[in-house]
């Protein structure tokens, strides 16, 4: 008996001892994911922060990670696409700018972005963007090309972003997923 209890006591310390390690790791987590996004200016806000929804086949997903781009490194601060890649159909996710009811207020969305070397060779993907639902026009990126787009959103309530595989990576049958470095809400 005494030794059961011995077991059970041993047994509760490895418990707490792991949960302990499982809250550290979750805090450092969320903590690299919001030091990414305190890398703007102030007064400012990022995409990945805004409520963004799937539509269909990816998402918008905020990260805090290094990504090789035209033969050097940046800090990506959220990436487009489904599991780190773009299939066939495309992936579509809408972000929204304004609470319902409150008037939008910014003014410029700045993306930077661009597909990583280490997987895209030979890839070409298309992003296109959407105010309030609206087409406004698209980029064509390909492998170790940056590209920097600011958006005006001046009274836009909803952006939507659409990744597209036109041609994709020699290694896969599908496209690197799109990485942001920056996409500042001003």
């Amino acid at each position: 008996m005494n030794k059961l209890k011995f077991q059970h006591k041993k047994m509760t310390k490895m418990q707490r001892l792991i949960s302990g390690f499982l809250t550290v790791a979750v805090l450092t987590l969320a903590t690299d994911l919001v030091q990414a996004q305190r890398r703007r200016p102030p007064g400012t806000a990022s995409l990945g922060e805004m409520k963004c929804q799937q539509i269909k086949g990816g998402v918008y997903n905020a990260i805090n990670e290094d990504i090789p781009i035209g033969l050097e490194i940046y800090r990506a601060v959220a990436y487009l696409g489904n599991a780190g890649w773009i299939y066939d159909p495309p992936v579509q996710v809408a972000c929204r700018l304004a609470a319902p009811g409150e008037k939008p207020k910014f003014k410029t969305l700045t993306l930077a972005f661009g597909l990583p070397d280490n997987v895209s060779k030979g890839a070409l993907v298309r992003l296109s963007i959407y105010k309030d639902g609206n087409f406004v026009g698209n980029k064509d990126v390909t492998s170790g090309e940056k590209l920097l787009w600011p958006i005006n959103v001046t009274n836009v309530r909803s952006i939507a972003l659409e990744g597209e595989c036109k041609r994709p990576s020699e290694r896969s049958s599908s496209c690197p997923a799109i990485y942001f470095y920056q996409d500042i809400l001003e």
